[in-house]
């Protein structure tokens, strides 16, 4: 197989916008020492983020990304600093309004080669131009790939460049709901030539708090008999995945051998974010009714008060114009989201007489997004059906009971009470 070259670039395009800056760690086997993993690190941080200044070749900016990798014992211990990294990138920009886009990013990428073991991987961002400073710091836990069958981290693809064969990782581990599916790069590493089962699978991950335990749900597997060749065989593949559903993915990959033992696996988490507004909006009158739970009073009889139709769509679009995060840009990520949780309660909680953005699951749903955990309680002696929704990022929980049998959960206390504080 022609060898795949990982490759970064400048303003890669992203619906949703980013706080400071993202980083990935990929871990791959050396290609000099097997006993040794390298490593492929990427930091991407959004064009506004940076500070520009008017020179004679356009807007420029710049930043220093420093990386410090210090050793932990098993125990957790720090060790020793085994590495330290610092690089640069300059950046130019025509006009004024593209140093703006939130929607833009800069991607830098090191590589190195250390043991397997246990780090801390500490990050720091410094903006040449205002000497702001940003902060990251990761717990890694680099595998041994040196046994006779391993299996690379897998990489989650941005781009790849069929002509030269180059891939762009998606910094981040974040998809767009449009999309058709995950692009992904791994490598799998062999002693000798062998027969094995690879299976690739894509879960939707959810969480049972009641049980503490994980009800992972398959949405994709492929299954394939393949001669692994001694050394490294690379895999570049799509998983198809069709309207993905807002939320967090597993997805991984297993080697078996013909017999049905476990040789190697990996798997990476990915979170499925809001993308795309056509299927979700198809009736101006419903969506500025749907306004409710985000429209003060005055706002909403503004816009239905419009004269004629034409009136009513701009006073809709202002509205959604004066809370756009990424403005100068196509996309309105804040309308994006709010509209398609609207579309998410109304598919899972409609009843036949009322949308299911209506409803009181509808309502928290659209106010807070997915929940981190639920707990379901179905009926028992004493006890009606209910529900748990635990919001750990942001310390609630809603609690809806169905008190007449027939799914009709409704939340015990307001959402502004005390009561449903966490802590």
């Amino acid at each position: 197989m022609v060898a795949l070259l990982l490759a970064f670039t400048v303003l890669v395009p992203e619906a949703a916008a980013q706080e400071d800056f993202e980083v990935d760690v990929l871990v791959a086997r050396s290609e000099a020492n097997p006993a040794l993993s390298k490593i492929d690190t990427y930091t991407r941080i959004p064009i506004s983020k940076l500070s520009f200044i008017n020179s004679v070749n356009g807007f420029t900016a710049g930043y220093e990304v420093k990386l410090d990798v210090t050793q932990l014992s098993e125990e957790g211990r720090i060790r020793n600093l085994v590495e330290s990294k610092i690089w640069q990138s300059k950046l130019t920009a025509g006009t004024y309004a593209e140093t703006q886009l939130d929607a833009e990013f800069d991607v830098t990428t090191q590589t190195f080669e250390i043991n397997p073991g246990r780090y801390i991987f500490e990050y720091s961002l410094r903006d040449d131009n205002s000497n702001q400073t940003y902060f990251r710091e990761y717990d890694v836990f680099v595998r041994d790939l040196s046994g006779p069958v391993a299996i690379s981290d897998i990489t989650l693809l941005e781009s790849f460049d069929d002509e030269d064969f180059t891939i762009v990782p998606k910094v981040g581990g974040r998809v767009q709901s449009s999309e058709a599916g995950f692009q992904v790069f791994y490598e799998v590493y062999a002693d000798e030539d062998r027969d094995v089962v690879i299976t690739q699978q894509v879960e939707r991950a959810r969480a049972d708090e009641a049980t503490g335990s994980s009800t992972d749900e398959l949405v994709y597997s492929k299954e394939d008999i393949v001669t692994l060749e001694e050394g490294r065989t690379q895999y570049l593949v799509t998983m198809p995945v069709a309207e993905l559903e807002v939320g967090s993915y597993r997805l991984s990959v297993e080697v078996e051998s013909l017999d049905g033992r476990p040789v190697a696996s990996v798997a990476r988490r990915v979170e499925v974010a809001w993308s795309g507004l056509s299927d979700h909006i198809d009736d101006i009158d419903q969506a500025i009714a749907q306004l409710e739970y985000i429209a003060k009073k005055r706002d909403l009889n503004f816009i239905k008060s419009a004269p004629n139709g034409v009136e009513r769509q701009e006073r809709f679009n202002q509205f959604w114009d004066r809370r756009d995060p990424t403005p100068g840009t196509s996309r309105n990520e804040r309308m994006e989201e709010y509209y398609y949780r609207i579309a998410s309660a109304n598919r899972q909680y409609s009843a036949s007489i009322v949308d299911g953005w209506k409803t009181d699951r509808g309502f928290v749903l659209v106010r807070f997004g997915e929940p981190d955990h639920v707990q379901h309680k179905p009926y028992s002696f004493g006890y009606e059906p209910y529900e748990v929704w635990v919001y750990e990022r942001i310390g609630r929980q809603f609690i809806f009971v169905d008190e007449t049998g027939f799914g009709d959960y409704q939340l015990l206390v307001p959402v502004w009470d005390e009561r449903t504080k966490l802590y």
